[in-house]
């Protein structure tokens, strides 16, 4: 009777693994440039249903057969070795989590950009179609901030009943020889597009060369906007210098108003009491930055001197005057730090560096008083509305003073009143020259 015998099957050899590994790589890099060129498809201008580009493309692609090759290729990858798929998808989504918290300064020119921007234009574009009504009213506003970081306070106030609400165009005008203003126009746009991003400020950033300040905002309000987010309230600081101002400063500054009302905007005008420019403090804070970057440049050339002379020995014994000479030169450079810091401190202007930031902090309990003359569309009842819905308005009560006589309130006046009941604590008719409360 033949005994049986033990059948020894041969061990795999390492390079089954290397080959499932190998071709796992292989079958996820086709995944993903086939995934990645049918979401580029999606690209396409409105009206046209092909891949739409300037890049040459295969005449018979079709974007349907990528996504179903990519499909394809990830169930293959499971099919030859679920575990060694499921090693290099971790490794993948580890390299792609790495980079996107990382964050590297890299123009990958990914399709997600490219995607942002066809749904932007698709959505402006369907803006247009949209009908004006009282119920989609948003304040789109453009505000005269010149560079934003020189008024902030005027950015803030004009912030604070736009932000996720409606579209805030910060702008600035050149006024002087053509090529010299478009030469620093063109040169601070990013940087003064970056301050904003940098400082949460959900706003746009944008500037005209012209040959007179009104001129220039004419050119903004016909030309600001795309389709439906065109600005309809134009926001400007109070001019605190009219008295001092020459005629034509004040003829530019009034004709902006009218051209304004002309061109059917809206109008704010804010005034604080302390002014809304600060450039005077950002000049004396970037003269201390610069003298503190020379002394600390000072600082650095003597410990390096000092380093040197140390390492020679008694060859530093010979260089005593130098060392000397060295010592003489910082005390005299300290000095005259010293001096012209306590000069600029003393110009320092405190209390206008404070009110530039008074819209940021939380507002105490008050009142907003709104004298409503006439009635204008109830713009003039929305805007400070909108700053009671805010969390740093929210203990601020609305008080309207009207014309009239308290039992003839116009109807749509009545009506607007009622709507906003919860934030108006009283209601002040003054009737020739007397104030009677509601």
């Amino acid at each position: 009777v033949p005994t049986p015998t033990s059948v020894q099957l041969p061990r795999p050899r390492h390079g089954v693994w290397f080959w499932s590994s190998h071709h796992s790589w292989h079958l996820f890099c086709y995944s993903v440039i086939s995934s990645s060129i049918s979401c580029q498809c999606t690209q396409s201008f409105p009206g046209e249903s092909a891949f739409t580009s300037w890049r040459p493309a295969f005449r018979y692609y079709n974007m349907w057969v990528s996504l179903f090759g990519a499909l394809l290729c990830c169930g293959v990858m499971f099919v030859i070795n679920w575990w060694a798929a499921l090693i290099t998808y971790a490794i993948e989504l580890f390299l792609y989590i790495y980079v996107t918290y990382k964050k590297p300064d890299v123009n990958w020119g990914s399709s997600t950009q490219a995607l942002y921007y066809v749904n932007a234009l698709d959505s402006a574009l369907a803006l247009t179609t949209v009908e004006d009504h009282v119920k989609n009213f948003r304040p789109q506003c453009i505000a005269l901030t010149g560079a934003p970081m020189i008024r902030p306070a005027l950015l803030d106030i004009t912030h604070t009943f736009t932000k996720n609400n409606g579209l805030c165009i910060c702008c600035e005008v050149y006024t002087g020889p053509r090529k010299l203003c478009v030469k620093e126009m063109n040169s601070g746009m990013a940087k003064k597009q970056a301050w904003l991003t940098k400082n949460k400020r959900k706003a746009f950033y944008t500037a005209v060369a012209a040959d007179s300040f009104r001129d220039g905002v004419k050119s903004l309000l016909q030309a600001s906007g795309l389709g439906r987010m065109k600005p309809n309230i134009l926001v400007i600081g109070f001019k605190k210098d009219w008295r001092t101002a020459t005629a034509t400063q004040v003829e530019n500054y009034v004709g902006v108003i009218h051209d304004a009302f002309d061109f059917e905007l809206g109008m704010i005008i804010v005034r604080i009491s302390q002014g809304f420019d600060i450039s005077q403090v950002l000049q004396v804070q970037d003269e201390l930055e610069k003298l503190e970057q020379e002394r600390l440049a000072l600082e650095a050339t003597i410990k390096e001197n000092d380093f040197e002379e140390g390492r020679s020995g008694i060859c530093g014994f010979f260089r005593k005057a130098r060392t000397l000479n060295i010592s003489k030169h910082e005390t005299k450079k300290d000095s005259t730090i010293n001096t012209i810091q306590s000069m600029h401190v003393g110009e320092f202007n405190q209390k206008l560096l404070e009110a530039s930031t008074q819209f940021k902090k939380k507002q105490g309990k008050g009142s907003i008083d709104i004298w409503w003359l006439f009635d204008d569309g109830g713009l003039t009842i929305l805007i400070p509305y909108i700053l009671t819905i805010r969390k740093k308005w929210r203990n601020c009560k609305l008080r309207i003073f009207t014309g009239g006589k308290v039992n003839r309130i116009e109807e749509e006046k009545l009506f607007l009143i009622c709507k906003y009941h919860r934030q108006i604590a009283h209601i002040n008719v003054i009737n020739h020259g007397k104030m009677e409360r509601s």
